[in-house]
């Protein structure tokens, strides 16, 4: 590991030198802000001697200006309730924003500000551009003063025909949020009010109405976006928070964004960058080594047959990506000599159907006339008339229903966009080594393993994806895996179902120590903060298996926006070394997963991916104090985001985080909300 010069994108900020004097009241006059018991400051009682600190009281504040009712007191923000200062600083920067600068402040979830700027570029005739910069105060937790973590949310496009306008041509059902005077609503809520009028209300464009006003969609840039992202937050902080305006509110100390400490920096071991291939062999990159050393272990299957599902336009498609298939394509020598992968096409067993728009019916008839022989594997090859960006729904839809009606037949299958392939052409070499992985995964082959000791743990994953169009927050759970990376099965249901959450957990540790020795113990990786109402059934359902070992819990989490990255400032490119973590206070950490190995060369097409956050929990609290476990648990992590099987290319997120996600934003698509019984221990999502 190289030496790296790291900071994040936090500025540091001085205490106010005085006591602050704020006014308080246990009744709501409706124009003051509202705080829970934990928000309470820490000498309230002198106000009120009979408040309870409890779920059932609530206190009421203007902050700086007295007001009928409310009651003064002297607080030194210093030394009070930490959260109740978070609150005052988050309050002074949406005052400064709404009233001094007269920006656009939409206020989030932990009261963060998020200003809104339009842009004077990009802007089209249906809508103006927004960029988003999000200022989110915490105390003292990567050095020793107030922290304002200062992030760039991306763009976003405001309609420029209000509502009332839109609504002669466009379905109010499109509308989600709309803008009026500078201030966000929900457009049910509009109708609601009678002082919001239509004709003033203009909606943010979300993905919905974006397909209805006809807007394409934007493929994800390759682009590294760490040298973008700095650039933003280094204009926001030059053109509105170095400011003496922004002093007078808050006085920010001078040496600007935060170096880290060095204190505060490790690395995941060399050995975690080790994969193994062919022979036990091992190597790191997969789309090298798998050209020379071969996957870890073929696919199980001596009978393999490959079928296609094409539209009558596209049969010509089908030899071509058969051709590839056997013979390669330029650098890519084929499936045999990739992925060992051997299959036999029957002659007239392909199904070819007519009826674009709606082809499950005709397809679901012609896989009944086939006979499919027990003694053979099938995987079937889909030549998609549409994209993934596809904007009309029921033509999406097509994808997910034809996937669960080969699942119910024990069919695993691969889906091509011919348009992609005809448009990239000899390009396309670069997709063929991807497929090649997915379909030998999809058939029980093992492309690569981790190249770590075998330990008697087991490793569950739980992930989510929220289905927007239905606006229900599905998972995909429990992903059990050997710490070695190999899959076992899994569950899936829906988020308030935490029961069966726990029941399925407890099934996979069962079906685990069936096989093996009971665990040692349980690692499970969590898409959000696990509360003791989730980890509680967990732990019951340990203690009814006999079983006293401790549970390891990892929140993994994005950091696309409204979060702590860093940058090193000692390479161009600003993105620190894979294997990089980075203590940022009770029990989190940053970690880089990406293709920067020593500072070495990144290819464009690997990708430039934010770090991921963890949060290590333990039912045994105090192992998470201990260094050489965090650090094997972050390792694991780390190891987890090699272990994708899409894509020959480095991931950044786990896995064990990643497949669920995956799982989730198909199921729901299927009839019922489940998965056929095939599909629970085998990868057909990929």
């Amino acid at each position: 590991m190289t030496d790296q010069n790291l900071f994040f994108n936090i500025l540091t900020f001085e205490w106010p030198e005085e006591p602050v004097t704020l006014y308080f009241s246990d009744t709501d006059n409706g124009m003051c802000q509202e705080l829970y018991f934990t928000l309470f400051p820490n000498e309230v009682e002198k106000l009120f001697p009979n408040i309870v600190r409890n779920s059932t009281n609530k206190l009421y504040t203007t902050f700086g200006y007295a007001a009928d009712g409310f009651k003064p007191l002297e607080i030194n923000l210093k030394t009070d309730n930490p959260d109740f200062a978070k609150r005052y600083f988050n309050n002074q920067i949406n005052y400064y924003f709404r009233k001094v600068a007269d920006k656009i402040v939409r206020t989030g979830f932990v009261n963060e500000n998020q200003i809104w700027l339009k842009s004077s570029s990009g802007s089209k005739s249906l809508y103006d551009v927004y960029e988003k910069f999000s200022l989110k105060v915490q105390i003292a937790l990567v050095s020793n003063y107030p922290e304002i973590v200062l992030s760039y949310d991306g763009q976003s496009k405001i309609c420029k025909q209000s509502a009332a306008a839109l609504i002669t041509t466009i379905s109010p059902k499109h509308f989600n949020r709309v803008l009026h005077n500078k201030s966000f609503y929900k457009w049910e809520k509009c109708q609601e009010n009678e002082f919001i009028d239509p004709e003033n209300c203009f909606p943010v464009i979300n993905k919905e109405l974006e397909a209805a006003l006809g807007i394409p969609i934007e493929a994800p840039t390759r682009e590294n976006r760490y040298p973008i992202y700095l650039r933003y937050i280094q204009g926001f902080y030059s053109k509105y928070l170095k400011k003496e305006q922004f002093g007078r509110f808050i006085k920010l100390n001078d040496e600007g964004f935060l170096a880290v400490n060095p204190s505060r920096i490790d690395t995941t071991s060399e050995e975690s960058n080790q994969l193994l291939f062919g022979n036990s062999q091992p190597d790191t990159t997969p789309k090298y080594a798998l050209k020379n050393l071969k996957p870890f272990k073929k696919s199980p299957y001596p009978n393999i047959h490959l079928f296609f599902i094409v539209h009558s336009d596209d049969i010509n498609h089908t030899f071509t990506i058969k051709d590839h298939f056997e013979n390669g394509l330029a650098s890519f020598e084929g499936m045999r000599s990739f992925v060992g992968l051997h299959f036999h096409t029957e002659e007239g067993f392909s199904i070819v159907f007519k009826d674009k728009n709606n082809p499950i019916p005709e397809i679901e008839k012609e896989l009944i006339k086939r006979s499919f022989d027990p003694e053979i594997r099938y995987i079937a090859i889909y030549i998609t008339p549409y994209g993934k960006f596809e904007k009309d729904k029921p033509k999406r839809e097509i994808y997910y229903q034809l996937k669960e009606l080969l699942l119910k037949r024990r069919i695993t299958s691969q889906a091509i966009d011919p348009k992609k392939m005809v448009e990239q052409g000899l390009n396309w070499k670069y997709s063929l080594p991807n497929i090649a992985v997915a379909m030998l995964a999809k058939l029980d082959g093992i492309p690569w393993r981790l190249n770590t000791p075998i330990k008697n743990e087991l490793v569950v994953g739980v992930g989510a994806f929220r289905h927007v169009d239905i606006g229900v927050q599905y998972i995909g759970s429990a992903f059990s895996f050997t710490n070695n990376g190999r899959f076992n099965r899994f569950e899936y249901f829906l988020r308030d179902e935490i029961d069966i959450l726990a029941g399925s957990i407890g099934d996979a540790v069962k079906n685990y120590a069936t096989v093996n020795a009971s665990p040692d113990r349980l690692i499970i990786h969590f898409y959000k903060t696990m509360s003791e109402n989730e980890m509680e059934p967990i732990i019951q359902q340990l203690s009814d298996l006999g079983l006293d070992i401790p549970v390891f819990i990892i929140t993994i989490n994005k950091t696309e926006s409204q979060d702590i990255v860093a940058f090193d400032s000692s390479w161009n490119g600003l993105m620190p070394d894979s294997g990089t973590f980075i203590g940022i206070g009770r029990d989190k950490y940053l970690l880089f997963n990406n293709t920067r190995y020593n500072s070495g060369p990144v290819a464009k097409a690997d990708g430039f991916p934010f770090p991921i956050k963890l949060k290590i929990q333990c039912s045994n609290p105090e192992l998470t104090k201990d260094t050489k476990t965090v650090n094997e648990l972050i390792d694991q992590v780390y190891q987890f985001s090699r272990m994708y099987w899409k894509s020959v290319r480095q991931q950044n997120l786990p896995v064990t985080i990643k497949y669920p996600e995956m799982v989730a934003q198909i199921a729901p698509h299927f009839i019922g909300n489940d998965i056929p019984p095939y599909g629970k221990d085998n990868l057909w999502f990929l």
